[in-house]
């Protein structure tokens, strides 16, 4: 088997640290790339990237994720998460590249109450949603062969003493620290670990997969932020004082959707996703958080 080469954008990232712990294989060559190399609010693709014009897969995890502040940061939002896909993809196409991309549950409005679907209408709440979904249109217009895979609450391994790095690091640390918890309980996510979501990348990069388009990319299953919690607690043996409350209670500058959870099916069919309390139970144990 020819050994397939990967630019990684944003490697050092949550994502992008188990991409390169859990996609890199004796079959796959990842070359990483962080913001000391490339930023996308900076650089052009073509003047930076082509020195690795010849790998056969750009995978993107750059992206201004920042929900809040993207309420006021509208520019940032488009110029990174929409208009700097027109360029990766443009850039891909030149040199026949695959490009994978990251996008959101966040490009649906939640109203529907039910599993969201690719094919499902797309009605953003936020800005941060509306410029992912713009990225996704703009991948399709400019790019041709590309994956854009749809991620939910995504928790990870990258190793930082910052607790709020993702937020089961910042729920354990909270009850550690003794902090009385409210946490929402009418939203309703699809948690997914990163590492399951590289793997997926392994095994499509290694079979050579072809059946570009948009996959919903998450743990299957669904939850409430409280259920979440819950389970961590639960797993983690850790006692703190936990109250569920409305989302209404919480004041945030962006709108959230309150049913953001998605349907796996179609990526079920080529790769078989784990359940989220499954693949919490292996984050914590790998984190060395079970009791």
């Amino acid at each position: 088997m020819k050994k397939k080469k990967v630019l990684l954008l944003g490697a050092a990232g949550q994502l992008g640290t188990d991409i390169v712990r859990f996609t890199k294989s004796e079959n796959i060559e990842i070359i990483q790339s962080v913001r000391t190399d490339f930023d996308a609010e900076i650089d052009e693709p073509e003047d930076t990237l082509s020195k690795h014009k010849d790998c056969d897969y750009l995978i993107n995890c750059i992206a201004y994720h920042k929900v809040d502040q993207c309420e006021d940061n509208s520019r940032k939002a488009y110029a990174v998460n929409a208009d700097f896909m027109r360029k990766l993809a443009l850039f891909t196409v030149k040199h026949n590249m695959t490009l994978v991309h990251f996008s959101t549950d966040y490009v649906f409005d939640g109203m529907k109450n039910r599993l969201h679907k690719e094919v499902d209408c797309t009605e953003p709440l936020n800005v941060y949603g509306n410029s992912k979904l713009n990225g996704e249109k703009l991948i399709k217009v400019y790019g041709r062969k590309y994956y854009i895979f749809r991620v939910s609450s995504l928790f990870g391994s990258k190793e930082t003493e910052d607790p709020n790095i993702n937020f089961v690091e910042k729920m354990i640390h909270a009850a550690k620290s003794g902090t009385k918890l409210k946490v929402i309980d009418n939203q309703i996510i699809s948690p997914t670990h990163t590492k399951d979501v590289a793997l997926v990348l392994k095994h499509f990069i290694e079979r050579n997969y072809d059946h570009y388009g948009t996959y919903h990319c998450c743990n299957s299953g669904t939850c409430s932020w409280y259920q979440f919690v819950k389970k961590i607690f639960d797993i983690s043996r850790l006692n703190t004082d936990l109250t569920p409350v409305s989302y209404d209670s919480f004041h945030t500058h962006a709108k959230r959707p309150q049913f953001c959870a998605m349907d796996n099916t179609k990526l079920s069919k080529i790769y078989k996703m784990k359940n989220w309390e499954e693949a919490l139970e292996e984050y914590i144990e790998l984190k060395g958080y079970k009791a």
